[in-house]
């Protein structure tokens, strides 16, 4: 086990922080600093294997589990519920983190018996448009240190391509899911 050495301020009183004797890696507190390099265990019992985390990689996935079941029922709660048969997107998002042209297509997914309750609705959000400030920015970058815009030479042009750039791709449909619409399956 390592020792904690408190680092002290320049007036000499101490800092409240501490750092492991053994590899100088600061801690917020004394107990961290001293169990740095020593054998540490979970409330569980279980040894905790990864250095910086304060529980075992069970108890972290399971505490991860957790959370993420508690924010999809907030979310649930929080949703417009409709029934299957009125949902008329473009696409669904089931649990297995994959998206469906058709409702059935993800319900085919599962044991019959053993298909969810609910798939969330999907809203276009299209593709994200190009901007030209974006494209300025990186060869700005690149130039001179007080390099401009308007040093730059095409810029109406540039501008011009880059709007008949996005119009020509407005049509393309990029999904996400819609958590405020839950579609009921049963």
């Amino acid at each position: 086990m390592s020792e904690a050495i408190e680092l002290y301020k320049q007036d000499g009183s101490g800092a409240g922080v501490f750092f492991c004797s053994e590899c100088r890696a600061v801690h917020a507190d004394q107990q961290k600093a001293a169990s740095c390099h020593g054998e540490r265990f979970c409330g569980c019992g279980e040894k905790i294997d990864r250095r910086y985390y304060s529980k075992c990689s069970e108890c972290d996935r399971k505490e991860h589990k957790e959370k993420q079941e508690a924010k999809e029922l907030e979310r649930f709660a929080a949703a417009k519920k409709i029934p299957a048969s009125e949902y008329k997107g473009g696409m669904i998002y089931g649990h297995d983190d994959k998206y469906y042209e058709e409702i059935e297509d993800c319900l085919d997914q599962y044991i019959e018996g053993q298909e969810p309750e609910y798939v969330w609705a999907c809203k276009d959000v299209g593709v994200k448009w190009a901007t030209t400030e974006s494209l300025y920015e990186n060869m700005l970058e690149n130039m001179w240190e007080d390099a401009e815009v308007n040093d730059l030479n095409g810029i109406d042009e540039l501008e011009a391509a880059v709007e008949a750039f996005n119009k020509a791709n407005e049509s393309i449909s990029v999904w996400e899911p819609d958590y405020s619409t839950a579609i009921l399956t049963k």
